[in-house]
């Protein structure tokens, strides 16, 4: 797959990964909460995992991506579209020489 996990989401996947492993290991031993401990603690393996490998199959399913060119990327296809519809207005407006 392709990379989709940019720098800031990375940091934030790195610090909430093993919060919520320690947060599953701490309710996994009770009965109340074996099943909600061992979900903490697969979505917390998920995070560590798509921060090391800066690819997360969620955000490819959304098509969402966090790195700041594909930001960049996709800002600038919106203003060449902006322009190229600007200038098919100014086409139909301006007198023929």
């Amino acid at each position: 797959m392709k990379e989709n996990v940019g720098t800031l989401d990375r940091i934030a996947r790195s610090i909430a990964g093993p919060a919520l492993i320690l947060l599953g290991y701490s309710r996994w031993g009770g009965h109340r909460g074996e099943l909600g401990g061992l979900a903490a603690i697969v979505a917390g393996t998920t995070l560590i995992e798509s921060a090391i490998t800066r690819v997360c199959p969620v955000n490819g399913l959304l098509r969402i991506d966090t790195r700041r060119h594909a930001l960049v990327e996709k800002d600038l296809r919106k203003t060449q579209k902006i322009v190229r519809r600007m200038e098919s207005r100014l086409e139909q407006y301006s007198p023929q020489l």
